[in-house]
């Protein structure tokens, strides 16, 4: 939407998120940090496969993929949310330069 951040107010009275993952949901900035607040106010996130790739591969396995995920990422090193942040990929699957072997699939 235009003003994510409203949204946060709402995942603070939740218990549950479904994320729909699709080839846009890794190319988004707001889904990422929307995936951090859910994992701060330990929402249990359920991932949903919604679309794949053009190729056939699950989303974001492709070159590039995830890619604005993992650059958010890099920039909460350092932070409080370091930690958080990097369970949020690991919770996707999402490789990045510090965690050699984690791969985006399409497990739940």
């Amino acid at each position: 939407g235009n003003n994510w951040h409203v949204y946060f107010e709402k995942l603070r009275q939740a218990k549950v998120m479904i994320a729909i993952m699709s080839p846009a949901f890794f190319k988004s900035v707001p889904c990422f940090h929307e995936q951090l607040e859910a994992r701060r106010n330990g929402l249990q996130v359920l991932p949903l496969l919604f679309e794949l790739e053009e190729n056939g591969n699950p989303p974001g396995a492709v070159e590039g993929g995830g890619a604005k995920w993992i650059e958010a990422y890099e920039k909460l090193i350092g932070s409080e949310d370091e930690q958080a942040a990097h369970d949020t990929l690991c919770a996707f699957r999402l490789r990045d330069d510090h965690d050699k072997g984690l791969k985006l699939n399409s497990e739940p």
